[in-house]
């Protein structure tokens, strides 16, 4: 007697198709719950979920399906399926959302729903064909913890408060900056979000094209580049409204930048921008390599605001261990301070996930975490405050390292030094901060 195909547990998991109409939702999720490649959708879209990652992302090629979670930043890969099971997976999820299931060369868009653990999220899928097959990125939809203000990044309330002083002062200019992709927009509407709103008239000079996501209070002046339009073509009116202050999203040359000066020294305004680097004395060199006036540009420089985002490890898997003084030592940890510090859990190699006779056995998975070891993500930064002596050093000397000694020895706290912080007090590990500072 033949044995019969093992049933696979399904996740507690309902979906939404999308359509024209409300009929054709059904037919479409009708569709799709019958289907060879149902089991493999609700699976993935579950343990998405319950990772909660932001991306799923399928690599499609002749023999296998390569599959990735973005989580907190960073590429999880998932065990590969074979290629008749990814089809069937990816065509129920184009079912879901409404789209040609048969189209594998050009790009489609759509989007479907799902309901897990009483929490319903959307997603949206993007298919496109590419040399070695095919392409699909989903971007999960999930609700994520608030990031509007400074303290919801993690800056310290002391940083902030040191922050707000440069934020509130009649003239200057202040630097934004993070590393790419690293969240630089999110720490920039912090940074806007810290400007005390209602007692000054507030103006964002953006491209036509490229308008941010609105900031309550923060009125948004375009010009269109198409045109032959630049921030400067709009500005000259705008001072005659006399605004207190003036935010630009982008530097885009040495030029531009002196023009930001000039109305941070001779219209005696407050000026914005932001620029992506890997420290704050290196936005600095950033913004000097784009060739300005660098006498304008020391003098009208009031500060750098700066973020790195870091991994928080699960509080409820962590692994505590007392930290050996040498490590204490290579933290900057004086001995006695702290007397435990984390590394989060990792799941047992493959090999040790079986029995004596080799069979799977279960293991714990942090409920919290799902395994990851890490949930969500807070900041950590550097405020450089920049003084008469940094001035005089910028118009000496384009070394970094001669820079970062200088900001040290006036007091500047460095990444690693806050990033610490966190490591003393269990937010974070020692791996993690390492991970973070070499990038």
């Amino acid at each position: 007697m033949s044995e019969q195909p093992q049933q696979i547990e399904l996740p507690p998991i309902k979906f939404f198709a999308d359509g024209s109409d409300d009929d054709t939702k059904k037919a479409n999720l009708d569709a799709v719950l019958p289907s060879p490649g149902f089991p493999d959708t609700a699976l993935l879209i579950a343990d998405s979920l319950s990772k909660r990652a932001d991306l799923i992302v399928l690599d499609y090629s002749a023999q296998v399906v390569n599959v990735r979670l973005q989580i907190d930043g960073l590429w999880h890969e998932l065990p590969q399926k074979d290629r008749t099971s990814g089809d069937y997976m990816l065509a129920s999820m184009k079912k879901l959302a409404n789209l040609n299931y048969m189209e594998r060369r050009n790009r489609q868009e759509g989007e479907f729903a799902a309901e897990f653990l009483n929490k319903k999220t959307t997603f949206d899928i993007v298919s496109q064909g590419v040399t070695t097959g095919e392409r699909v990125v989903i971007h999960v939809n999930r609700k994520k913890p608030s990031t509007e203000t400074l303290s919801d990044l993690g800056m310290r309330q002391k940083m902030i408060d040191q922050l707000k002083v440069h934020l509130g002062k009649p003239k200057g200019l202040i630097l934004v900056s993070t590393l790419p992709g690293d969240g630089l927009t999110t720490f920039y509407r912090g940074v806007l979000n810290g400007f005390d709103r209602f007692m000054r008239d507030y103006y964002s000079i953006e491209e036509v094209s490229r308008v941010e996501e609105e900031v309550v209070n923060i009125n948004p002046v375009t010009f269109d580049e198409s045109n032959g339009q630049t921030a400067q073509s709009v500005v000259p009116d705008l001072l005659l409204r006399e605004p207190d202050v003036l935010v630009f999203p982008d530097i885009p040359s040495g030029a531009m930048l002196d023009y930001y000066c000039d109305i941070a020294l001779n219209d005696e305004k407050l000026v914005l921008t932001r620029i992506p680097a890997k420290s704050s004395v290196e936005a600095i060199l950033r913004v000097m390599a784009l060739k300005p006036t660098v006498s304008k540009f020391a003098e009208a420089l009031q500060c750098v605001t700066y973020q790195r985002t870091i991994r928080k490890v699960c509080d409820a898997c962590r692994q505590p261990f007392v930290p050996p003084p040498q490590l204490l030592q290579q933290l900057g940890l004086p001995p006695g301070r702290v007397q435990t510090l984390y590394n989060h859990t990792q799941p047992p190699p493959p090999e040790m996930s079986v029995d004596e006779k080799g069979n799977p056995v279960e293991v714990f998975v942090c409920p919290k975490c799902s395994g990851v070891g890490f949930r969500e993500r807070t900041g950590i930064f550097e405020l450089l405050n920049v003084t008469d002596a940094f001035r005089k050093a910028m118009l000496q000397s384009s070394d970094l390292q001669v820079l970062h000694n200088l900001a040290v020895s006036e007091g500047h706290l460095t990444l690693r030094e806050e990033g610490v912080v966190h490591v003393a007090k269990g937010t974070t590990t020692v791996q993690e901060l390492q991970r973070v500072l070499q990038k």
